[in-house]
């Protein structure tokens, strides 16, 4: 029987860093909640039992989702002071998670496991006080309060079981009804035969290829039992006296509810109920009953019933038929004298399939139902607006102003449109192609407003905030920009952006005040967030040899007021101090530009090294746009348990995320090409790497997880570039996937020939041919849930290679899924990937 085992020294310290601290930030932007979770969990976590129904899997007693993490340390901190407080923990707790702010005033909530117990206790963390004296470290300025639920277990499985209203004055609760049987439905010896049936006529329903589906009674037995609760209220201007909770009544006996939704005036919930089930696709496309709450006088009221949605179109241009993107309007006040309180919804005008004809140039629409308070009906749906393309996104100012996008997915293009506060069209902000990263203006800004909804950030009333990744050609320098539309031609000023590097040509139009910087530092920065008073910003700063922190900002020059540093984090891999990174640039042979992060040893004597290439394919509709430079060399150096830069300080040279841009221009289908594009590319990436004299041409690996892995499987098969391959929870047989994968959105009978040639499955025979044959090793999690990569995939690739006497290796992770978790498996992992590439060290 084999044992986990553990790579070397310096990969084992690598791989179990610190965990970085999570941030929360509070309501009114004057605190943060940072929290700690210890490094990776141990196998037996992941051994626990849990169930797998409708395409979900979750912990059976705690009623979470499986294989949850726990805070163990909760820290609160003054952003403008500094000053901090930790919070002690609940004297039984295990961990906490779930924090929550109240909208409104300043507290906030959170959950924590109860030790030794499937139970997770709900508490509320009050703060004191405008925290100026937070430099009295004698003054508590928290005060934790446990909220009595009557004994009511909460049910975490469809998301976090608590939110507030939106004006903050009541926090719902999903529970498990008090009349639940304290056991799970008994499994019968046998349900009988599970029978699926397409009648005579049905309508055409393709669907992907989906894992952990509902398969009988038995499973539809189980996901009532686990899923099914009810709502408690609790009064948060009461809940510090340890006053009880109360039972919202439209859910006494308990619903499958899906999702909650508070008015903005706090009266009414929109609740979406499941209802119908299905054995072809997950949860969040069962049937569904979209139903209001009348909290006030307690009633009821059916919006609309949605069948199963299991007739969506492959295409990604497609949608469903049926009306979907249920929500209040975030400006309607509501009340018992207002009877403003409007529901919104969308529906496609072409039945959710592009190959229909749009119907009075429209493919969807969006639409308004009021609610009458008085009758407790709803006035007939009105439309808001209708759109050429399919509609993305919605959102709103506290004027009314809303800007919508719509997106054609066949080009990859967007529009941006703002409307009036009657949804008529004021003027489109733009169309353009999602691709093209140098030329994005960014997206709205965002912030939390009038009783705790979002609303898009207007300065003044003709302007808006836009905040980007800045992408060009030094790399990204993300940005704010105020963009006003008040007079003819909109006109877009740029308040921050990055910090400019040491070298590179800018372009003085994309600067703050149209002026090229003089202060040109080696430095990525990035905006969090703009404060409530238009003028201060939160903002990331990190480098290459020192981590990501927070700083408090002005915009413009400041002023006298100096620059706080909120937080002082510290190097979490020191090993990896003295790793060199660079940003390179270089073509393949029709001349799309290329690019790649080189990593190379600290003390680096400038001989060829071993190197691993690393990467994931991306489709493109433009080769312009794919031979964009990507990221920033001015990142800091460090190394996710995932990531390939391990190896350089191992003595590796890593070729990381060296692009493989799959095009298809126009008509064309990026992948009737794909094995030609990828072979392009990793041939002028190991020859640029050559060139440059890091690169041992007789010494190169290449790796990549999932779509990285199915990657890895064709190079070996089509080049002879490389001596090793590691493949990691891989697809390697498309027509195990025939409803469509990735970005393809034709099925295998639209595409035979691109499926079955985009299968490494096919080629191995061809692999087993080539000058050099690399050898191949696998690695899957026993329990991977991603569609399309069942551990099937890799069992039967496995035994394709072995059939043609190819060296190649099988490993199986106990428990794990399409992610690794668990502390033994990735320490196993690098073992393997280790022993698997020792031959090119010695060589």
């Amino acid at each position: 029987m084999s044992s986990y085992k553990e790579p070397s020294d310096v990969l084992k310290r690598l791989l179990l860093p610190p965990k970085n601290p999570s941030l929360s930030l509070s309501a009114n932007y004057q605190w943060l909640v940072f929290t700690q979770e210890p490094p990776l969990p141990s196998i037996e976590l992941l051994a626990k039992p849990e169930e797998k129904l409708a395409g979900i899997r979750f912990d059976p007693e705690l009623l979470t989702p499986s294989r949850l993490d726990y805070a163990t340390t909760l820290v609160l901190q003054h952003m403008k002071t500094g000053e901090k407080q930790e919070v002690q923990l609940p004297e039984n707790s295990e961990g906490i998670r779930y924090i929550r702010f109240n909208p409104v005033k300043s507290l906030f909530v959170f959950a924590s496991k109860v030790k030794n117990e499937a139970r997770l206790d709900l508490y509320q963390c009050q703060l004191s006080g405008d925290a100026n004296n937070t430099n009295d470290e004698s003054k508590q300025i928290w005060t934790m309060t446990k909220i009595q639920l009557q004994n009511h277990k909460m049910n975490f499985i469809q998301g976090c079981a608590y939110q507030f209203s939106t004006d903050g004055s009541k926090l719902f609760i999903k529970v498990v009804p008090s009349t639940t049987s304290s056991a799970p439905p008994k499994e019968p010896v046998s349900t009988g035969p599970a029978i699926q049936q397409v009648k005579k006529g049905a309508r055409k329903a393709p669907g992907r290829t989906y894992q952990d589906l509902l398969k009988n009674g038995y499973d539809e037995a189980k996901l009532r039992y686990y899923c099914t609760t009810e709502v408690l209220c609790i009064d948060m201007t009461t809940a510090v006296k340890g006053e009880e909770p109360t039972l919202v009544p439209q859910s006494k006996g308990g619903h499958l509810i899906q999702s909650l939704n508070s008015s903005p005036c706090g009266r009414y919930l929109l609740a979406q109920l499941t209802t119908k089930f299905s054995y072809s696709v997950p949860i969040s496309r069962f049937g569904k009953d979209i139903v209001l709450w009348d909290l006030t006088n307690n009633q009821e009221l059916k919006v609309a019933s949605i069948p199963v949605n299991d007739e969506i179109p492959l295409s990604f241009d497609a949608c469903s038929r049926h009306p979907r993107g249920y929500r209040f309007h975030p400006c309607g006040t509501g009340g018992e004298d207002d009877t403003t309180t409007t529901i919104m919804f969308v529906k496609a005008t072409d039945g959710g399939d592009p190959a229909n004809d749009p119907v009075d140039g429209e493919r969807d629409a969006l639409y308004c139902q009021t609610i009458d308070t008085d009758s407790f009906t709803l006035h007939e749906p009105t439309k808001f607006v209708g759109l050429e393309w399919r509609y993305s996104d919605l959102d709103f100012s506290e004027s009314g102003m809303a800007i919508v996008e719509e997106y054609r997915w066949k080009d990859r293009m967007e529009r941006k449109w703002i409307l009036n506060a009657d949804g008529t069209k004021l003027r489109m902000l733009w169309e353009r192609s999602w691709e093209d990263r140098y030329n994005a203006p960014g997206e709205p800004l965002t912030r939390r407003g009038a009783k705790g909804q979002y609303f898009i950030v207007q300065p003044t009333p003709t302007s808006i905030y836009l905040s980007g990744a800045g992408a060009s050609s030094v790399g990204d320098r993300p940005f704010l920009d105020v963009l006003d539309f008040g007079s003819e031609e909109v006109k877009t000023t740029r308040l921050w952006r990055c910090t400019a590097p040491v070298e590179g040509e800018l372009d003085a139009s994309k600067e703050v005040n149209g002026v090229l910087p003089t202060d040109r530092k080696d430095i990525y920065e990035s905006l969090v967030c703009v404060l409530p008073d238009n003028d201060s910003i939160m903002i990331s700063r990190e480098s290459k040899t020192t981590p990501r922190n927070y700083y408090l900002s002005k915009l413009g020059d400041g002023g006298d007021e100096a620059e706080i540093q909120v937080t002082q984090f510290e190097h979490p891999q020191p090993d990896l101090l003295g790793v060199t990174k660079e940003l390179v640039q270089y073509k393949r042979d029709d001349g799309v530009e290329l690019t790649a992060n080189l990593y190379l040893p600290a003390n680096y004597d400038g001989t060829p090294l071993p190197t691993l290439f690393w990467a994931y394919p991306r489709e493109f509709k433009d080769s312009k746009a794919a031979g964009q430079v990507k990221g920033s060399k001015h990142l800091f150096v460090s190394a996710h348990w995932a990531s390939p830069i391990h190896w350089a300080a191992k003595g590796w040279c890593v070729f990381d995320n060296f692009a493989l841009p799959v095009i298809g221009e126009g008509e064309a289908q990026p992948n009737d090409t794909f094995i030609e594009q990828i072979v392009s590319g990793a041939t002028a990436a190991v020859e640029y790497a050559v060139s440059r004299g890091v690169c041992d041409k007789d010494r190169c690996a290449v790796g990549g997880h999932s779509y990285g892995s199915f990657m890895t499987a064709h190079l070996l098969s089509h080049t002879s570039l490389f001596s090793a391959g590691i493949g990691r929870s891989g697809a390697f047989n498309r027509t195990l996937t025939p409803m469509s994968f990735q970005s393809e959105d034709r099925s295998i009978w639209e595409a035979r020939d691109t499926y079955i040639t985009m299968s490494p499955l096919m080629h191995v025979k061809k692999m087993s041919e080539q000058e050099r044959v690399g050898k191949m090793l696998l690695i899957h999690g026993e329990a991977d849930e991603n569609s399309g990569t069942h551990p099937m995939q890799s069992e039967r690739y496995f035994a394709a290679l072995k059939a043609f006497g190819i060296e190649s290796k099988l490993v199986m992770l106990p428990h794990e899924r399409h992610s690794y978790r668990a502390r033994e498996s990735i320490l196993h992992m690098a073992y393997e990937q280790e022993a698997w590439l020792k031959s090119l060290e010695d060589k």
